[in-house]
């Protein structure tokens, strides 16, 4: 038999991101679900608290939970305000694949950067051209001495206007098709363009824009895993943050039937 009972300590962290969505997002959620501003205060009050970057190992600043523990803090989050926590949680998607791919160095830098203080990265790997169908992807990152150069577009960015790097698919070898994809972490500087930021129906409160790469140089040590082994470096990310975005689902679940039974009561 499976024991889905939660440890002392799960059932803490549990309760602190109820806490958390109860005291500091609820209150403003309207607000910015309304406005689509930025909630830069409930970023910097939950970077501090904890429940930002939970996937990060001890050794890179990260407290380093497991999946069923970010799982536990992402429907609470998502009870409080699904726009919020999906932006809360953007950066555990950009940093998966360097965590599982990326070298030591790359590690270092990329994930302290993230648990030394307040920053976000994002996630890029959906295309205008280049949804389900990842394969069709026209974004290109071409070899040049000890440098790769990246040309293209993507879009549907969590975070992409506020991201100090990103995780970027791109072809290296567009014969190959989903075999020649390659994975790169990109520092963001004057030649990442942000096009276009959507105005949403819902989940407001999550930047989501189109992020442009023009001619941008990328060390060739930035490559997470092999070159043109990209797909694979995708697909074990998305195995493991998946997961997230179900308890997401199940924490607005709840909140919709809060607020359906409240106005039972109160009619």
């Amino acid at each position: 038999m499976v024991d889905f009972t939660l440890t002392d300590e799960q059932q803490s962290l549990k309760d602190l991101a109820h806490d958390f969505a109860e005291n500091e997002i609820r209150p403003v959620a309207w607000e910015y679900d309304e406005s689509a501003k930025w909630p830069l205060e409930v970023f910097q009050k939950a970077h501090e608290v904890g429940l930002m970057n939970t996937h990060v190992p001890e050794q890179y600043g990260g407290p380093g939970l497991s999946y069923l523990e970010g799982c536990l803090i992402e429907e609470e989050t998502s009870w409080g305000c699904s726009g919020i926590s999906t932006s809360l949680g953007a950066n555990g998607l950009a940093s998966a694949p360097v965590i599982l791919a990326g070298s030591e160095e790359i590690k270092k830098q990329y994930l302290g950067m993230l648990t030394e203080e307040l920053k976000f990265a994002s996630f890029c790997l959906t295309e205008p051209g280049a949804g389900s169908d990842v394969a069709s992807m026209r974004t290109r990152a071409e070899k040049k001495g000890d440098k790769y150069v990246l040309n293209g577009s993507k879009c549907f960015i969590t975070n992409g206007e506020h991201a100090s790097w990103y995780t970027v698919y791109a072809k290296t070898d567009p014969e190959k098709g989903n075999k020649g994809i390659s994975a790169f972490v990109v520092p963001r500087d004057d030649t990442v363009t942000i096009d276009k930021k959507e105005d949403k129906m819902g989940q407001r409160a999550s930047n989501t824009v189109t992020v442009t790469f023009n001619d941008t140089e990328v060390p060739a040590e930035n490559i997470l895993g092999e070159e043109n082994g990209g797909w694979k470096v995708a697909m074990m990310t998305l195995d493991r943050t998946r997961p997230g975005v179900a308890a997401m689902a199940t924490g607005i679940a709840q909140a919709a039937f809060d607020f359906a039974t409240q106005y039972s009561i109160e009619r």
